[in-house]
């Protein structure tokens, strides 16, 4: 999604579950083009980080990420 325009709500969902599933599948170039470039992460463990910080740090859990069971998606 980067350097597109926002999604529209409907499709919120649809954006979260392709990153989730980008992950189980080890395909760094689908989550990369659904990461803007100015995107920033803030989590217990790290505060607002940038883009390549996230994929440096996130992106290796990859690696043992076997599935995701979703119990309930809103928009």
């Amino acid at each position: 999604m980067a350097k597109e325009k926002w999604p529209r709500q409907s499709d919120a969902v649809a954006i979260a579950r392709a990153a989730y599933e980008a992950y189980v599948a080890k395909d760094r170039a689908a989550i990369e083009k659904l990461i803007a470039d100015d995107f920033h992460f803030t989590s217990p463990l790290d505060n607002r980080i940038d883009r390549a910080t996230y994929f440096a740090r996130c992106w290796p859990n990859s690696a043992w990420i076997k599935d995701f069971d979703y119990i309930n998606l809103v928009h």
